[in-house]
């Protein structure tokens, strides 16, 4: 049982997972991200409990804490006033960690196993487009594009906001349907333009049959096989560079891996990731056709990025990259075979990096 489960469960107070939690224990799915609780202590009794609350100011997160682990989201139920509703009907399902069951108030059960989402009404364009980007990207759910229209004039959307659905998207195990939600309703043109530019870049059908530049971050990012959100984010924003990319016969996108460091750095900036977070993906951006080339590259340029923690992400990065093109596999095979090469000489003392025996020198 976590943690702030235990602590308001010690001082007396009823306590649940909700929304996303919730389902996540329903449908058997590993937790990723925030855990959603609601609870039967007041604001009060939580600031009590819980030392440097934060207070998100949600229609449905009242206050929050940040644990060891990950960042625990409570919902107060207050009996004296009418209920604030979740955007959609199935985030209302209960989960009871103390005696193991799941509890329907709602009577939302046949909701749960509907393929279509049911809104409830009078929450707002921004939180229940949100709550269905998220919703289709975790589970089995799909949602009419026309009924999650923004409002008119565009409603705002905080920094910290964007970043949590970002985050919450990516952890999904179908990031693509929640991105699509998003495009398709004017969010991503009207809050992360520099994903929205990609739409316009032209690929060559040679070697990318999925289309332009956005279809082609769509489709890598269901080639990842976790949900880890450095990775995440460096596939979401790997091409982002390439609309300021000059193009010549020779040389299609020269420079977009640097240019999409830069932007990706921007990106990620703007909507308050931490500083170690902007850098390990900026990294992977920068670098991430690197694999391809370190058949050809001499070792002085290479081992700089291979000793790198972060260079078997870069190698995660350029396999999903390279399955959503028409590409070989064996340019992937080929750039493991070389790391592990490195990694074994490096690890043999009278070895040199680059295979040579150490009492040789390597010709420059």
């Amino acid at each position: 049982m976590e943690a702030p489960v235990e602590a308001l469960r010690d001082a007396g107070y009823g306590v649940y997972y909700t929304s996303y939690s919730a389902l996540d224990r329903y449908f058997r799915l590993p937790s990723h991200g925030p855990l959603h609780l609601l609870t039967e202590a007041s604001l009060v009794a939580l600031a009590q409990t819980f030392d440097e609350l934060e207070y998100p100011g949600l229609p449905y997160e009242d206050a929050a804490v940040r644990t060891e682990e990950r960042r625990v989201m409570f919902r107060c139920r207050d009996e004296d006033l009418n209920p604030r509703p979740f955007p959609f009907t199935v985030q209302g399902l209960l989960y009871d960690p103390a005696r193991d069951v799941f509890l329907d108030p709602e009577g939302i059960y046949l909701d749960l196993r509907s393929p279509h989402l049911r809104p409830n009404y009078g929450v707002s364009s921004l939180y229940r487009l949100a709550d269905a980007a998220v919703l289709v990207s975790r589970y089995h759910y799909e949602v009419e594009p026309d009924e999650l229209k923004l409002d008119d004039p565009l409603p705002e959307a905080d920094p910290s906001f964007q970043r949590r659905l970002l985050l919450s998207i990516m952890a999904g195990r179908r990031p693509r349907k929640g991105l699509e939600l998003l495009y398709y309703s004017g969010f991503v043109q009207s809050f992360w333009p520099e994903l929205q530019k990609m739409s316009g870049v032209a690929h060559v059908k040679d070697y990318h049959p999925e289309g332009d530049g956005w279809e082609h971050t769509l489709e890598a990012l269901q080639y990842r096989k976790q949900p880890d959100p450095v990775l995440s984010l460096a596939l979401l924003l790997h091409d982002v560079g390439k609309p300021a990319a000059a193009s010549t016969p020779e040389r299609a996108f020269d420079g977009h891996a640097e240019l999409g460091a830069e932007t990706a750095g921007r990106f990620l900036r703007r909507l308050g990731f931490p500083q170690q977070l902007v850098q390990d993906v900026g990294f992977l951006v920068r670098f991430h056709m690197m694999p391809e080339a370190l058949e050809v590259l001499p070792l002085y340029r290479s081992e700089p990025i291979m000793a790198s923690a972060l260079f078997p992400r870069l190698l995660e990065l350029y396999r999903a990259d390279l399955s959503a093109t028409y590409g070989s596999p064996e340019g992937y095979y080929r750039a493991c075979r070389i790391y592990r090469n490195y990694r074994k000489h490096k690890a043999n003392p009278f070895r040199r990096s680059d295979g040579r025996k150490s009492g040789h020198r390597a010709p420059r």
